[in-house]
């Protein structure tokens, strides 16, 4: 719900004539007294008309801040996205300040075209026009206006009423031939809460205007959900127009609508004959192989042999190469390894299947936009009775069967043929199928602790340690381990380890290692003061009691430990500390010491137990973790018989 703010009645300050800038200021500054920077207004118009069998579709857009603290350097810089889906063009920029009775305007003249700077994508064709405002200081504003040309009628987008700086004043208003139908869907804010408005143009064209006012920023926090899992905006489509000719033209009206714009992308593509896929299946694949092991060769194959390296270019962003085409060249973006897989199968008698789907980093479902906002990503499906294996070569260790960690709970856009699809919804990976599983056993010796231990690694904990681990020098596998394993205090050191299974993916990783803690245990008189949990993992973990947004997860587990202490000769054990067990919804753990002759073993469980955990549950996760904290402080007393 969005928490109006109204302030010293800011809209009408700034529908004053003439109104004195440092008056302004203030006002804004009595109302804003926490804030370095405000919006004081984002106005955004869409111009779409019919013209021909097509539409012509243009949108300006206004934006004004005011500086009001002293630490405003970083709000100089400016930038504009554009491409060759929005043509950004007529962009005038200028700050403003004060004069006598009005203001002065100081106009930006450098203005640069740099590319989008996205690591993760090799070759992208959006660009950034970049600029700073001179001379931004305290006290002063800045203004903002550029024109844009939005080239393909599925693209309209969404708009944000929220930022990460309160703004006093949104609005976007859509000016539409009529015949144009549009759609508006509302995220994180309920519809009735926006200013709606519809009237006419003198010209008779319809204009809808949706307005907000005096809203408040979003705040960041580490480990929070996406920006529009939590910032309101409205995301809007086309559904159809009618034509100059009296044709009616659909866009986006629903799922069907998308997905017949897709199946473009991809008919044909299954079935393309290439002798470069026909040669590798004939070198992979066994006559004695069933169906399944065949998809998990070529799986494999695809994951080990083809390079992925992201393409965004115009329509390349969404329209995948053949298969001869990426098996020839090795390398390819996650359309591309979705289509090699898929046209594989195929010459392998196997049907697979293009498949659309998002990552968690957004927040939308087919079911609720048809719009492309909603995916990302392209992965291939091979459908096996009522099991649905869904294959993202692009995770390049992750083992057949497992979903990669980013798009778990996700819906899948499966293509089936030219006029049928499946929308699936990817499980989310129960935290049972992926462990750190510690075992381990230690003894004193000349002051220290010394011991021996095997890690085992399974599911999503062997999948991002992988990526740690392999094709690493000694010396940052030597320091990631002392970093994973650490134990007891800073005094912790590997002494000898061996790792098994990093590359095969079917196995879990095991770690066998040697270690010593230094100054670890205390001994006073007769008596030996010992703590067996020596790993302090989510001790303390408490989550701040003023804390606004969800947790994250990257993906839910159970981390098992079980470490053995030889009892030193001629001493007896005097405390034991009893067991203890807490069920939680989001974490939870076990402790259960017991004692066979001359060991000691302590039974240690705990889980993680979500991907989003509300600031509801919060409570119950800090009382959680207090118990875990006061239990981990648990001491084993020996002393000397």
């Amino acid at each position: 719900m969005i928490v109006r703010k109204l302030g010293l009645l800011i809209i009408l300050l700034f529908s004053t004539v003439n109104k004195d800038p440092l008056e302004e200021l203030e006002a804004l500054r009595a109302s804003y007294p926490d804030e370095t920077v405000v919006i004081t207004k984002r106005y955004q118009n869409y111009d779409i008309k019919i013209v021909g069998d097509s539409l012509k579709i243009n949108v300006s857009h206004t934006e004004e801040m005011a500086f009001l603290g002293d630490q405003v350097g970083p709000y100089a810089k400016d930038q504009i996205y554009t491409s060759s889906f929005y043509t950004a063009e007529n962009i005038k920029a200028a700050t403003l300040t004060p004069g006598r009775r009005k203001w002065e305007r100081n106009a930006v003249e450098d203005f640069r075209t740099v590319a989008d700077d996205d690591n993760s994508v090799f070759y992208d064709d959006s660009e950034y026009i970049t600029f700073t405002y001179p001379g931004v200081k305290k006290n002063t504003k800045s203004l903002l206006t550029y024109d844009a040309k939005i080239n393909d009628p599925h693209f309209l987008g969404s708009d944000y009423f929220a930022s990460y700086i309160p703004i006093i004043d949104v609005k976007y208003t859509f000016t539409v031939d009529e015949g144009v139908k549009l759609k508006h869907y509302f995220f994180n804010i309920d519809s009735s809460e926006v200013s709606q408005t519809t009237t006419k143009s003198p010209e008779g064209r319809n204009i809808y205007t949706f307005q907000l006012k005096n809203v408040p920023k979003v705040n960041f926090e580490p480990s929070s959900l996406a920006f529009n899992y939590r910032a309101s905006h409205m995301s809007s489509l086309i559904e159809s127009y009618v034509d100059t000719n009296g044709k009616t033209v659909e866009v986006l009206g629903d799922t069907d609508d998308l997905y017949r714009w897709y199946w473009t992308f991809i008919e044909g593509l299954k079935e393309e004959n290439g002798e470069e896929v026909k040669r590798i299946l004939a070198d992979i694949l066994s006559p004695n192989d069933d169906e399944l092991t065949k998809v998990k060769k070529v799986f494999y194959w695809v994951q080990k042999n083809i390079k992925y390296i992201a393409f965004e270019d115009g329509m390349r962003g969404f329209v995948p190469h053949n298969g001869d085409y990426v098996c020839t060249k090795r390398y390819g973006d996650c359309k591309d390894m979705a289509s090699i897989i898929v046209n594989m199968l195929y010459h392998a008698g196997i049907d697979a299947h293009y498949t659309w789907i998002g990552t968690r980093d957004l927040p939308y479902k087919y079911t609720e936009l048809p719009t492309a906002s909603v995916d990302n990503h392209m992965i291939a499906t091979y459908i096996n009775g009522n099991d649905y294996y869904y294959l993202d070569a692009t995770g390049q260790y992750q083992p057949f069967g497992l979903p990669t960690s980013m798009i778990q709970g996700k819906e899948a856009l499966i293509a089936i043929d030219k006029d049928n699809y499946e929308i699936k919804t990817v499980p989310i990976i129960e935290k049972e199928n992926n462990t750190h599983e510690d075992t381990f056993s230690y003894k004193i010796e000349n002051g220290k602790v010394v011991g021996s231990g095997e890690l085992s690694l399974k599911g999503y904990a062997k999948v991002f340690n992988t990526y740690r681990l392999i094709n690493s020098t000694k010396k940052s596998t030597d320091e990631y381990l002392n970093r994973a394993l650490n134990r007891g205090n800073n005094k912790f050191f590997i002494d000898d380890y061996e790792i098994s299974g990093l590359n095969d993916f079917d196995t879990p990783i095991k770690v066998n290692y040697e270690f010593r803690v230094e100054d670890y245990y205390r001994e006073i008189n007769d008596a030996i003061y010992f703590n067996m949990n020596l790993d302090k993992a989510f001790s303390n973990a408490t989550i701040e009691k003023n804390r606004e947004n969800a947790f994250e997860g990257e993906y839910k587990y159970i981390n098992k430990s079980t470490s053995t202490l030889e009892i030193p000769e001629g001493y007896q054990v005097s405390r034991m500390p009893k067991d203890y067990e807490l069920k939680g919804k989001n974490f939870g753990f076990t402790m259960a010491y017991s004692q066979n002759k001359n060991t000691i073993s302590l039974k240690r469980d705990f889980y993680v137990d979500y991907l989003m955990m509300g600031p509801k549950e919060f409570e119950d996760w800090n009382d959680a973790i207090q118990k875990f904290t006061k239990e981990t402080k648990q001491i084993v007393i020996l002393k000397k018989q």
